[in-house]
């Protein structure tokens, strides 16, 4: 066995000293790597909240109004299903200056005689959101004529409103009604006898 010197050893130690050096430099590369990457991320996202703030703002509005059509969709929906357990016809209305909807149960559409209130509910649930059902007069001020605020369903023979065009409840905010702006205004349409419910 050939032997070990002191030399040997020194070199030995240099050298693993040299490695340990490299490795140390490479994970202060790497982390500083991954530092400004974070950095760059994080600018990037902050950029983009700031643009898209004013896109939201804008659009907010719209939002909340679809989901308060998809929320009638759902009712009117229930109020069809019922009709037809019950074999009655179910009315829905909104009564001007409320933001609420009632429905109601009748013995006929063509009719009316007394009506009893089934249910009463606001038209939105969150209580920041201020929505509004477009009234027929105010549906000709902004071109789109034939908005209902009442509707009713009877099972025997359908909806109550003529099916060569389909039946429109308009939905907009209250701030875009007083400015007349109908690009955020969303529309539940119920077509043909049956009443189809689609979105607008």
């Amino acid at each position: 066995m050939a032997p070990i010197y002191d030399t040997d050893i020194a070199e030995e130690r240099w050298s693993q000293a040299e490695w340990n050096q490299y490795e140390l430099w490479e994970k202060v590369e790497v982390r500083l790597r991954r530092r400004k990457n974070l950095a760059i991320f994080a600018t990037a996202m902050a950029v983009f909240s700031l643009f898209s703030v004013p896109i939201v703002a804008d659009q907010r509005p719209k939002w909340e109004t679809l989901h308060a059509a998809r929320m009638l969709g759902v009712e009117l929906n229930w109020m069809k299903r019922e009709a037809s357990i019950q074999h009655q016809a179910f009315r829905i209305s909104f009564p001007p200056g409320t933001s609420t909807y009632r429905i109601e149960k009748l013995k006929s559409c063509n009719e009316p005689g007394t009506a009893s209130l089934v249910r009463e509910a606001p038209l939105h649930t969150s209580p920041r959101t201020n929505l509004t059902i477009v009234r027929p007069e105010q549906s000709a001020r902004l071109g789109i004529p034939g908005l209902l605020t009442e509707y009713c369903y009877d099972p025997l023979v359908g909806s109550a409103v003529s099916t060569t065009s389909p039946a429109a409840i308009g939905i907009i905010s209250q701030a875009d009604s007083r400015e007349e702006r109908t690009d955020r205004l969303s529309v539940v349409l119920l077509s043909g006898p049956s009443a189809d419910i689609s979105f607008d």
